[in-house]
């Protein structure tokens, strides 16, 4: 049986499209916060009807440039 609260192991493994759910269990953070920065246009999504979905290019953009802010944040640290 599948686990849908299981978190993608690599960017590869991601879909297409995520939910603002799944980014927000992602990024943990909470729900209601993952749709304010949907909301105010922080997280560009893509609206069909009422869905609302978040690019896999998005999230990775988001994920590298975290990873390049706390890369610098060690490196003055030292």
């Amino acid at each position: 049986m599948e686990n849908k609260d299981v978190m993608y192991l690599s960017p590869e493994n991601l879909p297409f499209v995520l939910k603002v759910k799944e980014f927000a269990a992602l990024m943990r953070m909470p729900l209601s916060r993952a749709y304010e920065l949907v909301e105010c246009g922080q997280i560009p999504c893509i609206r069909i009807g009422k869905s609302i979905r978040i690019p896999r290019n998005v999230v990775l953009k988001i994920l590298e440039t975290k990873e390049e802010q706390a890369q610098g944040a060690s490196a003055l640290a030292e």
